[in-house]
Order: structure tokens, then sequence, then C-alpha cells
């Protein structure tokens, strides 16, 4: 093996070991993300055909939803309960 061949199996030892150390150091932040994947799924386990999720405030969310008629739509709903959130 060359020097530069076990160089670049240092240097790349040493990123997968960085990398396994510092990913669950940023996910121990305490912090609460909104997970729109979640959401979607949930909704479509309702019956609701969702493709995307947004977070609008603490407490709701938007999802864009297809319609019946084929068109997207957003609608709003209760991050909680699921409900529909009528405007």
């Amino acid at each position: 093996m060359t020097n530069l061949n076990k160089l670049a199996a240092l240097a790349l030892t040493g990123m997968v070991a960085l990398g396994s150390v510092a990913a669950p150091a940023l996910a121990a932040d305490g912090s609460k993300k909104f997970d729109g994947d979640f959401y979607i799924t949930q909704l479509r386990y309702d019956g609701i055909n969702a493709i995307a999720a947004d977070e609008v405030t603490s407490s709701v969310f938007r999802a864009t939803v297809i319609a019946a008629d084929g068109h997207q739509v957003f609608e709003f709903f209760d991050r909680d309960s699921l409900q529909q959130v009528k405007q």
C-alpha cells in the first residue's frame, strides 16, 4: 500500500468517526423540529391525499392536498388532533 493510499484510508476513517460523533450531538440539542413527513403519513392514514406539510404556528400546520378534482389546495390542521382548522 502506498503512502497516498494509506493517507486516503486514514482520512476516510477520520471522517466516518467524526460523522458518527457529530450526528448525536446535533440531535441532542433539545429542539423540536417540525417533521412534515410524519404529518403527511398521518393525514394519508386518515384518507387525506396530502403531498406536503409545513409548520404555520406551534399548534397548526398547513398541508398541500390533492383534492378530488385533482387540484392542489392548502388545508390547515391542528398538530395534536389532526382535525382540520376551519377559516
